[in-house]
Parts: structure tokens; C-alpha cells; sequence
């Protein structure tokens, strides 16, 4: 596995969330592909507010079967919330985030702090609610 390594330096924002990523499945990193969890992990360490929850499938779609391909990306679901982890407004589900580029727009968009899921890249937008 390799980490997913930011080149750039980020100022970020004391806005509370919750970033949740899915360690399941094709969610898993394997293999040579980029390891998704240490770079996660360092930018929400870097906010003062950020949380970060590892799981199991969050979308129990088809592509989390077992035997699914390791190569379709990384999902997470990221929820404003107050100082006192009240959550506020929808979650914003993200992914599937699979290139160094998906890594630093997802970076970017958490760091700023305005959570909203217009502001996020199209193509890194999950069109679906969840359950």
C-alpha cells in the first residue's frame, strides 16, 4: 500500500464535521492502489473540530459484494455538526475517490469548511440517500 501524500499546504477550518469512510469491500484499500486512510486521517487531524469514524459499507450497493473489484474507490460521508457533535443539515456523501487529484479536491473542500455539497467536485458527488 501507499500513502496518498498532499503536496500542498493546507490552511484549514475550525468548522465542526464528521468524516465517515467505509472500510469495506472495494472501499479497502489493495494491492500497489493508494492507501486513502492515512491521508484522510491527516487532514482531519489537522481541524481542530474534525472527528473521523472508520466503518463497514455505507452504501450496500452491488459494488460492496463480496469478490467486488478493489479499483472503483473510496466512499465517505461527511456531516457538519456544532461544537457540541449535534449534526446539522444532511450528510454529504463523497466518492468515489479514487486519484491523487479526487484526494486533494476532497482536502481542499473539508479544509475550507463550507460544507456544502454544491461546492464539491461533480464527479466526486454520490447522487443517492442514504437509508
Amino acid at each position: 500500500m501507499t500513502s496518498v501524500d498532499s503536496p500542498h499546504a493546507v490552511s484549514v477550518t475550525d468548522q465542526p464535521f464528521t468524516a465517515v469512510v467505509c472500510q469495506a469491500g472495494p472501499c479497502r484499500p489493495h494491492g500497489s492502489g493508494p492507501d486513502f486512510m492515512p491521508w484522510l486521517a491527516a487532514v482531519v487531524r489537522q481541524c481542530p473540530q474534525g472527528v473521523l469514524v472508520r466503518t463497514g459499507c455505507l452504501l450496500r450497493a452491488p459494488r460492496c459484494q463480496a469478490g467486488a473489484a478493489h479499483d472503483s474507490g473510496c466512499y465517505l460521508l461527511v456531516q457538519p455538526c456544532d461544537t457540541a457533535r449535534q449534526p446539522y443539515g444532511a450528510a454529504i456523501a463523497v466518492g468515489p475517490v479514487v486519484s491523487r487529484d479526487d484526494v486533494q479536491t476532497v482536502e481542499a473542500w473539508l479544509a475550507d469548511g463550507d460544507l456544502d455539497a454544491d461546492r464539491l467536485d461533480p464527479r466526486l458527488r454520490v447522487r443517492w440517500q442514504p437509508a
